[in-house]
């Protein structure tokens, strides 16, 4: 009768021991739901972060649900049908223009991927004069991307080089071809068919490395408020897909190939998930900062269209990265990319 009550009062032990040194995200997950607007590699890491079961680890029960286009995706967010949303370009703060209403609080791809692409008979900028380049619509990254490449050629825009608002990439792309416009814009892995087709490429804005804030993490501001810890988690096991990604391409194509619905036992699905992956991944940051350069490149091409973007104070955009600053102090990101110092960035 000793042995069984000593090895019950054991076993109370261990069990209040285990339970209560354990992290608090492993006694209680938050939930949370969390939309995304574009299917493809710059949003792979929240795919693979519920894939792989990153979110459950953080102590987050993620439902992710796909909102096509950027709009819908920041009326889900700002209504509470979501409580967190992945962005990228003018939505991600294209609330707050009368007040503060959605938050930026973390930024996971923060460059320009896209290329610029020319007629066949177009084989550099300065030839583009006098030309027409297809664009999305005006205000679109598309007309940003365009206007940049340009300037930097010596190129006045609406004046030397026309602008034609045409549409999505398909569009873009047919109407290339048929002579319609003489230069687009163009993201992977469509770029791929294009250098296939021999299409010459004007501009790698990828290459440029221009500061932009391509996928972002934005939540409310009274959602940030009350759950600063939940966002934290998703942030640390965003961070980590990330360091996944990085350091495990089969891991990162695999799981590309099933978003994009791809089989890469064929070669030419394969070659269009390798272009995507290796184009994002560069792009992908560990620590998930967004720079101030990103911003004010941002408020550049929101200024274009509504020129009081570019007088409002820096408190009034609705970005704050302490919830990254305090993952960063705990040593967080140090931690799961020591072992990769010399891997990729």
């Amino acid at each position: 009768m000793k042995k069984k009550r000593a090895l019950m009062r054991f076993l109370i032990a261990f069990f209040l021991f285990v339970f209560f040194s354990a992290p608090l995200h492993a006694q209680k997950s938050q939930k949370l739901r969390i939309t995304y607007a574009s299917i493809g590699a710059q949003t792979l890491y929240l795919w693979l972060a519920q894939k792989e079961g990153i979110f459950r680890r953080h102590g987050i029960e993620a439902e992710i649900v796909y909102v096509p286009g950027s709009s819908a995706a920041v009326i889900a967010l700002l209504s509470g049908d979501v409580q967190a949303a992945i962005l990228g370009g003018p939505s991600i703060i294209g609330a707050n223009r009368k007040q503060v209403e959605t938050i930026v609080v973390a930024s996971f791809v923060s460059r320009l991927v896209m290329n610029l692409y020319g007629a066949k008979e177009i084989t550099s900028l300065p030839q583009l004069k006098g030309k027409k380049i297809g664009i999305t619509r005006f205000g679109t990254t598309s007309d940003f991307a365009a206007r940049y490449a340009l300037k930097k050629a010596n190129l006045s825009p609406d004046t030397d080089v026309a602008l034609i608002q045409i549409g999505d990439q398909a569009t873009r792309v047919a109407a290339l071809r048929k002579g319609v416009v003489q230069a687009t814009l163009v993201q992977p892995p469509v770029t791929l068919l294009m250098d296939r087709e021999g299409f010459p490429k004007l501009v790698d804005m990828t290459e440029e490395k221009l500061a932009y804030p391509l996928s972002t993490l934005v939540v409310g501001q009274a959602f940030l408020r009350k759950n600063p810890e939940p966002l934290k988690n998703v942030i640390a096991a965003l961070a980590e897909a990330i360091h996944l990604l990085k350091e495990n391409k089969e891991t990162g194509l695999r799981s590309l190939a099933e978003m994009m619905r791809l089989d890469l036992k064929r070669q030419d699905h394969r070659d269009a998930v390798e272009e995507s992956y290796r184009a994002y991944i560069d792009a992908m940051d560990r620590i998930p900062y967004l720079a101030q350069e990103g911003v004010k490149t941002l408020i550049q091409q929101m200024s274009m269209q509504d020129p009081g973007w570019a007088g409002l104070p820096p408190d009034r955009l609705g970005i704050d990265m302490h919830l990254v600053q305090e993952l960063e102090r705990s040593g967080f990101f140090q931690k799961l990319s020591a072992p990769a110092e010399k891997g990729v960035r």
